[in-house]
């Protein structure tokens, strides 16, 4: 997350990068209803900005973009208010939004964790990263990771995080269709087909350094269920590797496809060309650490 200092921190100001999953494993119900689930998740340079200030009391949170909710329906706002015991004043929060909404890059999730480093930093607390991962998994399964990012391990309902080495630079063509996909319908009509898990495999690679295996072991068990109801989810994964892709997958529950590039000049000549088509948005960025 990017930081920027004004007026001796009573207003500050941080960069919230959307993910990608490079895997997505799914396994058995939990007894809490969640998935076990394994993912290889990714930070990108796509990001929201966040504005912090100091307030009397309370908390508020709004946005330039209508479409996000306000209030306790934010993750921003229900993350702020697990920590607002250890806060002397209030917080406001304004949220200019990129990261498109419902789109499986994690924008709502990314708000929360960067409300709760914003909300730390502003009255410079002290807060241990410990209790701002344990603060982020009562918000959300995929918050801890926001406060990570970079590339990681996520497993249980994705509120164990392992640091893995850090993916070597794609650059990334984001192709999001124009609606938003239920995440626990994805969830609910997913049957295992018992498939080998692909998460195994991409660690190994990571590890030994191996980054031109990279584009062939990535993997989403939820693809399947997200294109049996949306068709055109395949036709674009489809597209980006006629356009000079190294991989293409759906990024979460979807909607969104992903394509990796090795250079920067072949991603933005295949975003052009999804553009000139019309329909969806489309995004160019890049992989990131978590600095």
């Amino acid at each position: 997350m990017m930081i920027s200092d004004k007026n001796k921190k009573r207003e500050i100001s941080l960069s919230a990068y959307a993910k990608i999953n490079l895997t997505l494993d799914v396994g058995g119900l939990r007894p809490d209803g969640y998935h076990e689930i394994a993912s290889v998740m990714q930070t990108i340079t796509l990001a929201d900005t966040l504005w912090f200030a100091r307030i009397p009391s309370g908390i508020e949170v709004i946005s330039d973009n209508p479409g996000v909710p306000s209030g306790c329906a934010n993750l921003a706002y229900r993350a702020l208010e697990v920590i607002a015991h250890q806060l002397p004043g209030g917080v406001r929060v304004l949220i200019e939004k990129r990261i498109p909404w419902g789109a499986g890059l994690g924008g709502g999730s990314s708000n929360a964790a960067a409300a709760l480093r914003g909300a730390d930093l502003l009255y410079n607390c002290g807060i241990k990263e410990d209790d701002l991962l344990a603060a982020a998994a009562e918000v959300g399964s995929d918050v801890p990771f926001f406060i990570k990012g970079g590339t990681a391990l996520a497993e249980g309902r994705g509120e164990r995080l392992t640091k893995l080495p850090q993916l070597p630079v794609f650059w990334v063509v984001l192709v999001r269709p124009l609606y938003t996909i239920s995440t626990a319908k994805v969830y609910s009509l997913y049957q295992s087909k018992g498939r080998e898990p692909q998460t195994p495999g991409l660690i190994e690679a990571l590890q030994k350094g191996e980054y031109h295996k990279i584009p062939g072991l990535l993997g989403n068990d939820l693809e399947e269920v997200t294109v049996s109801l949306h068709p055109e989810i395949g036709d674009i994964k489809q597209q980006l590797f006629l356009l000079g892709a190294a991989a293409a997958l759906m990024s979460g529950s979807g909607p969104t496809v992903f394509g990796l590039f090795h250079d920067q000049g072949t991603a933005r000549q295949a975003a052009e060309r999804i553009r000139e088509k019309g329909g969806p948005d489309v995004f160019v960025c890049r992989t990131c650490s978590a600095e």
